[in-house]
């Protein structure tokens, strides 16, 4: 019960710093005064983006999200969780970025939301020594090993979004265990062997696109869950990135 209520209380104070973004679903309100606390939030559709990408999950029916859209939604989400990174006195970690913390509106404009696990690094310090949290399969490997928490934790969990974004239901994930925790298993062969292109949606396969940009999204992502954390980019520097890319797509 503690536990919960601290994380409620990190979603209001985290969400409410984080409200000015346009990535991050804003927070309106809050009352804690009664026997459960109530936050209010505005309202998206709540349509989350596993929701929209995962094959598992049949109980909403949308359109594909095309390339663009995908690419816009990257850079979303790249943005809102720089911004966690560098805006702040001390660089807060959101700990659990993945396609269900991911809201889409009606725009499919892209919502950051749960902050219920997020922390800041203390003043003075490069990490933070804490417990493990957070979904196991998808933490980053230097955490799991040390507990020392940094922002490349961060950028690691955002690489398997990535992977997660550009494959849809390609990666053959048995139902019972659906995750991004066994991508970078799974995607490893594909990269050592240049058959990338194969783990793409067959959905944006279908587009006028240069699977050149396919390709170098996929590199990002794998950047992004090397191994070491000082080989992982910056959540600014995977942004610029993905801006690149987005920038040489042509108009639809």
């Amino acid at each position: 019960m503690e536990d919960t209520v601290l994380g409620i209380i990190k979603d209001i104070v985290v969400g409410s710093q984080m409200s000015v973004h346009q990535n991050v679903l804003k927070l309106l309100g809050c009352c804690l005064e009664t026997k459960n606390p109530i936050i209010v939030y505005e309202f998206v559709g709540y349509k989350t983006l596993s929701s929209c990408i995962n094959p598992i999950d049949q109980t909403v029916q949308s359109e594909p999200l095309t390339w663009k859209c995908r690419l816009r939604i990257a850079m979303g989400i790249a943005n809102a969780v720089a911004y966690l990174h560098t805006s702040f006195s001390r660089p807060v970690i959101h700990r659990d970025i993945r396609s269900a913390t991911i809201l889409l509106d009606e725009n499919n404009v892209a919502k950051l939301i749960d902050f219920s696990l997020s922390i800041s690094i203390p003043k003075g310090q490069l990490h933070v020594d804490t417990a493990v949290r957070g979904r196991m399969g998808i933490c980053a490997p230097e955490y799991m090993t040390t507990g020392y928490l940094t922002e490349k934790a961060d950028v690691f969990n955002y690489g398997l979004f990535l992977l997660v974004l550009l494959a849809g239901g390609m990666l053959k994930i048995p139902e019972c265990c659906y995750s991004e925790t066994f991508l970078p298993s799974l995607v490893k062969p594909y990269d050592e062997q240049d058959r990338l292109i194969e783990i793409v949606d067959p959905e944006l396969l279908k587009e006028r696109t240069n699977q050149e940009q396919f390709l170098a999204f996929a590199q990002i992502a794998l950047s992004c869950i090397s191994e070491t954390a000082e080989d992982r980019p910056t959540m600014i520097d995977a942004a610029k990135q993905l801006r690149r890319i987005y920038e040489s797509v042509s108009p639809p």
